[in-house]
């Protein structure tokens, strides 16, 4: 197995790991009620920092698949990812069959 890609898997759980407590600070302070929240890219890369707007139902259906991750437009990795949809604000991938897809779902916060 490749460590690069155990590596950009890992990196987007990390995104969707800070992505999950943001969202549960928010909904401390804020509530459920916003219209749009703003989350980071899930990409693989490390160092990408972009902001995408999901609503609260766009991020909870991403969520519902542990292997579904909500990234940037163009961010997608052709080697680990299919991109399912996309928008003007964000496009959600599936991560494809193997370590990638094992990894996201082992570490899928919400199990």
């Amino acid at each position: 197995m490749a460590s690069w890609l155990v590596q950009e898997a890992t990196n987007g759980v990390v995104f969707r790991e800070l992505n999950e407590w943001s969202e549960e600070v928010s909904d401390d302070r804020f509530g459920t009620t916003r219209t749009m929240d703003s989350y980071l890219c899930e990409c693989s890369n490390a160092r990408c920092t972009d902001p995408i707007s999901l609503t609260r139902t766009e991020y909870e259906a991403v969520r519902a698949e542990p292997i579904r991750f909500a990234i940037a437009l163009d961010h997608e990795n052709p080697e680990t990812d299919r991109v399912l949809t996309e928008n003007h604000r964000f496009a959600t991938v599936e991560k494809l069959l193997g370590v990638a897809s094992r990894i996201a779902r082992a570490t899928n916060p919400r199990r």
